[in-house]
């Protein structure tokens, strides 16, 4: 007889991100971490889940991912400055890729020939000191 899913116990490696209503402290502080990153700057999803303290370091990439994608609007965030370890843009042209291309232009971010930011505008991660 199969379990209905409502009933099913969480597995021993399954850790909820955050409970109904309060964000736990490693959202939080990858929040905390995406807010941290300076205009005309940009950091990866990777970066970002290290310079919150992640347990998983750059292995909590889609965290992050996850993040940005449910409360970006919400909470305000530059969600725009987070992009690939090789600099390029994650969205699919015609689905944001322009717009992050363009915020990040108004900031003063430069891209090379393949369209990725260069490397000198990633972030050094310095200015975490409010994580």
């Amino acid at each position: 007889m199969r379990e209905a899913p409502g009933n099913r116990q969480p597995s021993r490696t399954h850790v909820p991100c955050y409970t109904v209503g309060m964000a736990s402290e490693m959202t939080a502080r990858i929040v905390a971490a995406i807010r941290a990153v300076p205009p005309g700057a940009v950091a990866s999803y990777g970066q970002i889940a290290i310079v919150a303290g992640h347990p998983r370091g750059s292995g909590a990439a889609r965290e992050v991912v996850r993040i940005l994608n449910s409360m970006s609007r919400k909470e305000n965030l530059p969600w725009w400055r987070i992009v690939r370890r090789d600099g390029a843009i994650a969205l699919p042209e015609g689905e944001g890729a322009e717009l992050q291309r363009e915020l990040l232009r108004q900031e003063g971010v430069v891209f090379d020939r393949d369209r990725k930011v260069a490397a000198r505008y990633f972030w050094d991660g310095r200015n975490d000191s409010n994580l």
